[in-house]
């Protein structure tokens, strides 16, 4: 009995040893990244400036592969059913993370439980946006001009994050809106230049170059700070709404069970890939930022926004899909 519990304890210590092993030597192959959207948004852009930078940090390629559909649930599925070795990885954006529980009865994932956060990567600001021919030129026009045409306006939507800010401006503000559901920017953008629909939120990459042309109006946007490449536009927290900030974001998570030195290696080669002014300037080219936190920073954002998300879908009484 003795020798049978020595050679147990031999092996298990030798398991345990190899298993560190493993982990030091992390990543001995390439590591994939799931984006849940098509290429050449915004949220692939950065998936793949993110990935050239890791590549070079980790001494291993980081492969990006597009999974869109579902609002992105396709991606989040197969991440979950994947291992949980630091070899299959998610660029998840808030939809994901904090948007989907205040629209979804069921969700085939549980935040909470099926992911690891490593960090957030990039974000931007939507920019409120009304057609060229809009008699408002700013927020305290646009709240006037709503309260004063009967039965509100019409706002486009496209995506449950753009139908809860559409909810959550309707409260802050006291306007009346109707919801316009589009399935993308296209259509949006030809239906607003057009004035088939009064407003729209839209990232600032889609809007400059239709500011330029002058085919429509920007009056506000929705982040902390004015966005550097649309001079004169005020936030709408210095516009009269000061609780209304809001940004699109993405963010790197792996399976559930992920050892913490994975975790933190990957969080180390993220914030080494943010920093890097080539990476930085590759963002601000779409109208995006780097955020650099850790991931608990980053779970604290997400669980915040989620609470956030859910009392406006509550409060509009949105019915649950």
């Amino acid at each position: 009995m003795t020798k049978k519990i020595i050679i147990g304890l031999l092996l298990g210590l030798s398991s345990v040893f190899a298993s560190q092993l493993a982990l030091a030597q992390y990543p001995e192959r390439p590591i994939k990244i799931l984006v849940g959207f098509a290429a050449g948004g915004p949220t692939d852009s950065s998936a793949r400036a993110m990935a050239e930078g890791m590549s070079k940090a980790l001494g291993q390629q980081v492969l990006i592969e597009n999974r869109p559909g579902a609002n992105g649930q396709i991606a989040a599925i197969e991440l979950i059913k994947s291992a949980a070795d630091g070899y299959t990885l998610m660029l998840a954006s808030n939809g994901t993370l904090a948007v989907a529980g205040a629209r979804y009865a069921k969700l085939p994932y549980d935040v909470e439980k099926d992911y690891s956060p490593i960090g957030s990567v990039a974000g931007y600001p939507h920019v409120l946006v009304v057609p060229p021919q809009s008699k408002a030129h700013n927020l305290e026009s646009l709240i006037l001009l709503a309260k004063t045409t009967p039965g509100g306006l019409t706002a486009a939507v496209t995506g449950h994050a753009n139908e809860l800010t559409v909810e959550w401006l309707k409260k802050e503000a006291g306007i009346e809106l109707t919801s316009v559901i589009y399935k993308g920017a296209a259509a949006v953008i030809s239906d607003l230049v057009a004035g088939r629909v009064d407003m729209a939120l839209l990232a600032p990459n889609v809007v400059t170059p239709m500011l330029d042309s002058k085919r429509m109006k920007a009056i506000a946007v929705t982040g902390a700070n004015p966005a550097a490449d649309l001079p004169g536009v005020a936030t709408m927290m210095a516009s009269g709404l000061p609780s209304f900030e809001l940004d699109i974001w993405n963010g790197l998570v792996a399976p559930a069970g992920t050892s913490a030195s994975v975790v933190e290696k990957l969080n180390a080669a993220l914030k080494h890939t943010l920093r890097q002014p080539d990476f930085q300037k590759n963002l601000a080219a779409s109208g995006q930022y780097a955020i650099i936190d850790t991931p608990l920073e980053f779970k604290r954002k997400y669980d915040k926004e989620a609470a956030h998300w859910k009392k406006i879908a509550t409060d509009a009484k949105l019915p649950l899909l």
